[in-house]
């Protein structure tokens, strides 16, 4: 047993192996840990009545799981730094490590089967963004890229039977793993079946059926789906860039305002931008050119607390400095319009005040 006295309520049965606990981590009350060897990153949060199991438990640095997690996991765990699993997890299999900056809804299931097995393990890659109620078997290997988006109420399955339809009177069984490749994005109640492969950046249309393997950069759709028609998007240039950053910020102050911030245009001497108050607190936004070939920045500074944080629009993507509260929302925002800006961990938005007020 390791010592609890900064967790109240919490139980940690570490055996062999012992524990190495970061500074910052927070673990919620009623919450077991049973590990044979046991790493929490600094700031790791895991929330209240949990019950986390495995040999090796390893949460990265700023992950976060949810509260009411059921986890039984017979070899190891690792989920990467910044990565969140919400609440209400529920996850059986041999083996699942999830990469650094995840996003994975509340409810997801990992099991829904035979997934004790030697084969069973599921492996999610970085920056993806799960929605809620997905379920994954993994009775064989299940592999999912990075910058994968999954839809709420998706579901993937590596095995297919009934007892009522054997092989021996000429049925087929199923029992073959599943892999979608980087930059897929599976569409709301997508069901993808055994032994099947989806390439690097196709969509699946919702309600889809994945039979088959699809091949990279195409729109499927269907019972069962089908390809429709290649993707080609066409990449913007650098002045179209330029207009929707510009876009982008004019939308973001629109959102600031509904969220209860005031919200004005900077005066001239001040460099133009916007001026951003809430509760006392102050910040300058502007939107600068970067030159003729250079789509633009966003600058966020808060008043008094020192340099900016930066947006740097030209690719790859990228941010400089440390991001405050308003900093966290922009880049929220950005990824909610496809602008995936890396940063360690996740960023939350601000409630809009007329929830805040509600939750308070």
């Amino acid at each position: 047993m390791v010592e609890t006295n900064g967790f109240p309520g919490v139980e940690l049965r570490v055996r062999a192996g012992g524990a190495r606990i970061g500074v910052g981590v927070r673990i919620g009350e009623g919450t077991v840990i049973v590990a044979d060897q046991l790493v929490l990153g600094d700031g790791a949060v895991i929330g209240a009545g949990c019950d986390l199991r495995s040999a090796r438990l390893e949460l990265g640095a700023g992950s976060r799981v949810g509260d009411g997690a059921r986890w039984l996991v017979a070899d190891a765990v690792g989920l990467g730094a910044g990565s969140v699993v919400d609440a209400g997890s529920e996850v059986v299999c041999r083996r699942w490590s999830v990469g650094e900056g995840c996003y994975i809804g509340h409810r997801l299931r990992v099991g829904a089967g035979a997934s004790m097995e030697e084969r069973s393990t599921l492996r999610i890659g970085d920056r993806c963004q799960i929605a809620p109620d997905v379920v994954v078997n993994p009775t064989e290997p299940v592999v999912i890229g990075d910058e994968v988006g999954i839809s709420a109420q998706v579901a993937i399955w590596t095995h297919g039977y009934h007892a009522g339809h054997p092989v021996r009177d000429g049925h087929g069984a199923a029992f073959a793993g599943v892999e979608v490749q980087d930059g897929v994005w599976l569409g709301v109640r997508a069901v993808v079946l055994p032994g099947v492969r989806v390439g690097a950046g196709t969509v699946v249309a919702a309600m889809g059926l994945v039979n088959r393997s699809l091949p990279a950069g195409v729109l499927a759709a269907g019972v069962p789906a089908r390809v429709k028609h290649a993707l080609e998007p066409r990449v913007l240039d650098v002045a179209g860039r330029r207009a929707a950053v510009a876009v982008l910020v004019e939308d973001w102050m629109a959102r600031l305002r509904f969220k209860g911030l005031d919200v004005h245009p900077a005066g001239p001497g001040e460099g133009g931008g916007w001026s951003v108050v809430r509760a006392g607190e102050r910040w300058e936004v502007a939107l600068r050119a970067g030159g003729d070939q250079h789509p633009g920045v966003v600058e966020v500074r808060r008043e008094g607390a020192g340099p900016c944080a930066v947006f740097d629009f030209a690719e790859p993507l990228a941010v400089r400095g440390v991001l405050d509260e308003l900093g966290h929302d922009l880049r929220d925002f950005l990824r909610r319009a496809t602008w995936l800006f890396p940063y360690t961990g996740n960023s939350r938005g601000l409630v809009p005040g007329r929830f805040a007020r509600l939750l308070g």
